[in-house]
């Protein structure tokens, strides 16, 4: 298909219009292609609805994100588990982030923007005999808490080190498609802290996942769960006594 019908087609945009949309040069949103943030379906075109997923998690919060390291920090701490990557002063000041963010109505969405670094995450193409062969390689956080358990019965979405989603996308061919059912958290950090996150933990995890949601039902629900467990962490003694700057 030439990139003259690709213009043509509603779901897709030339790089100058996505430039244009995100506010961003040209020039960047070729490295947001290469970081995979957004993605190319062909030499200067761009698929309309990841532009559109990226500016969304970033409506969030205004403010920077936080780095991986804070971001998953952050994670661990919602979900009631000890962190020991950061320094103790930028654990004390995260610590009084989190629990301005539970006093404050919107903290879920600011949650939400500023812990977008803790992974990139692609769709794609779902095939069900593909399923096992990349469930085993995936992280996944229950959402046994949540009442979206079962609508997310044909979705599969977890989290994934850089190094093997590559491979993998490479081995299996798998298709970037952002209205897909397959969705992989692609993340640097250390995989063994997440899967202690993701089976540890109270849940948060999850409700941080679905709460970036473009899906409303969805994004409801995970939002008033992330409140839940920000009232919950402020309430905690051992979350009191902490510097009140931002990370």
């Amino acid at each position: 298909m030439s990139v003259m019908v690709l213009r043509a087609r509603s779901d897709l945009v030339g790089v100058e219009e996505a430039a244009r949309l995100l506010g961003v040069s040209a020039r960047h949103v070729a490295r947001l292609g290469d970081q995979g943030a957004i993605h190319f379906v062909g030499r200067g075109v761009v698929e309309r609805a990841s532009v559109t997923e990226y500016l969304s998690e970033r409506k969030f919060s205004p403010e920077r994100a936080w780095s991986t390291e804070t971001a998953w920090a952050a994670v661990a701490l919602l979900s009631g588990l000890r962190v020991d990557w950061i320094g103790q002063t930028q654990l004390s000041r995260l610590r009084s982030r989190l629990r301005h963010m539970a006093m404050d109505d919107h903290g879920s969405h600011e949650l939400i923007g500023r812990a977008r670094n803790r992974a990139d995450v692609r769709t794609y193409e779902s095939y069900d005999f593909l399923a096992p062969t990349i469930k085993k390689n995936l992280i996944v956080a229950s959402r046994q808490r949540l009442d979206l358990a079962r609508s997310s019965r044909d979705e599969l979405d977890g989290y994934i080190d850089v190094t093997t989603a590559d491979r993998l996308e490479k081995r299996l061919g798998l298709r970037r498609d952002s209205r897909g059912s397959l969705i992989l958290r692609v993340t640097t950090f250390d995989t063994n802290v997440i899967e202690r996150i993701a089976t540890e933990g109270n849940g948060a995890l999850a409700a941080l996942d679905i709460a970036a949601s473009q899906d409303a039902r969805a994004h409801g629900v995970g939002s008033r769960a992330l409140h839940d467990y920000l009232e919950e962490f402020a309430r905690d003694r051992r979350a009191l006594s902490s510097p009140q700057h931002d990370p």
